[in-house]
C-alpha cells in the first residue's frame, strides 16, 4: 500500500492555496497558510467606510485524506528514446517543446511534479536548445490550460501536466502515428525503379545533404504528385531506397537551412516542405550535370 496522501486547499477572496503530500508536509504548509489568512482576515476588521467589521463569508479551508496519484502505467523498456520522441511530435513554438518535455517527464520519466528548471535539464539531456525563457514558456502553457501550479518549494513554483495537456500530446502522438503508418505504406509499395532516376536527379550521385534531401522533394513532386512532404517522410525514404548514412535530424536541418529553395507550410499539424521554383531550378541543373 502507498504512503497516505493528505491535501490542504485554502480560499479566502482572491487569495488561494493548495498543496499535496505527507502529514508532515501538509502541516507544515498548514502553519504558513494560517499565519497568513490571520494576517488578512485582521486588515478586514479594521474599521473602514467599507468594512462592516465581519470576515468574509468566502474563506474556505479543507483538509482531508486523499488515495495516493496514480503514476501513469508504463512497463519496463517502454520509455520512448527523447530524441526519437520529440522527432514524432509536430512541434514548432517553444511552449510547445516545454510542454513536450514535461509531458515527457510526468508520463515516462513518472516525474509527476516538477519545476522549470527541471524542464530545462530535460532539455540539456534531450540534446535540444533550451528556450531562451524557460519560465515564460512554462507560464505560457499554464495560460494555455497545459499545465497548472501545484505547489512550491524553495522559492520555485511546482507544476503539473494538466489533462487538457496530457490530451494535446497524446493527440500529435496518435495523428504522427498514423501518418507514419501511411508512409510506410506507400513506402513498401515503391521500388527504386519507380523513382525514374534517369529522368530525375539521384540523392546517390549528390555529395550535399541538402541536394539529397531536396532531390526526394523533386522526385515525389514529379513522379508521385506530392506536392510537399515531410522531413521525416524524406529520411525514412533516403534510408530505406537510397541507404543514406545521415541521422532523421539532419535531413531536418537541412530543409530548414534549404530556402529560399524550399518553403515550409503547415500540413495536418505536421511541418512540410515544397520545393519553389528557385529550387526546381536548382535540382533541374543538377539534373543536368548528371546527365
Amino acid at each position: 500500500m502507498g504512503q497516505e496522501t493528505y491535501q490542504l486547499s485554502v480560499r479566502y477572496k482572491d487569495f488561494e492555496y493548495a498543496v499535496a503530500g505527507d502529514r508532515e508536509f501538509v502541516d507544515e504548509h498548514d502553519k504558513v497558510v494560517q499565519s497568513y489568512l490571520s494576517k488578512m482576515m485582521k486588515e478586514d476588521l479594521k474599521p473602514g467606510p467599507d468594512r462592516q467589521g465581519k470576515i468574509s463569508s468566502t474563506f474556505e479551508i479543507e483538509k482531508n485524506t486523499l488515495a495516493p496519484k496514480p503514476l501513469p502505467e508504463s512497463g519496463a523498456g517502454e520509455k520512448p528514446d527523447i530524441q526519437k520522441y520529440l522527432e514524432n511530435l509536430p512541434l514548432n513554438a517553444e511552449w510547445q517543446f516545454t510542454l513536450a518535455m514535461a509531458y515527457y517527464l510526468s508520463n515516462f520519466k513518472q516525474q509527476p511534479s516538477f519545476t522549470a528548471k527541471m524542464v530545462r535539464k530535460q532539455f540539456r539531456e534531450a540534446r535540444h536548445t533550451v528556450p531562451n525563457n524557460i519560465h515564460l514558456s512554462v507560464h505560457t502553457c499554464v495560460k494555455k490550460g497545459y499545465l497548472q501550479e501545484s505547489d512550491q518549494q524553495d522559492l520555485q513554483k511546482i507544476y503539473e501536466v494538466t489533462d487538457s495537456g496530457i490530451a494535446y500530446i497524446d493527440t500529435l502522438l496518435s495523428s504522427t502515428s498514423g501518418v507514419e503508418r501511411e508512409s510506410e505504406n506507400e513506402s513498401d509499395s515503391q521500388d527504386i525503379s519507380s523513382f525514374n532516376l534517369e529522368n530525375n536527379p539521384d540523392p546517390r550521385m549528390l555529395e550535399r545533404v541538402e541536394d539529397q534531401a531536396l532531390s526526394i522533394l523533386y522526385i515525389y513532386m514529379k513522379e508521385f504528385d506530392r506536392i510537399h512532404m515531410s522531413a521525416k517522410e524524406v529520411y525514412e525514404v533516403l534510408k530505406k531506397h537510397f541507404a543514406t548514412e545521415f541521422s532523421s535530424k539532419a535531413i531536418q536541418i537541412a530543409l530548414s537551412r534549404s530556402r529560399p529553395l524550399v518553403e515550409k507550410i503547415k500540413h495536418e499539424g505536421q511541418m512540410h516542405y515544397q520545393l519553389t521554383d528557385k529550387g526546381i531550378d536548382h535540382m533541374e541543373t543538377l539534373l543536368g550535370n548528371q546527365v
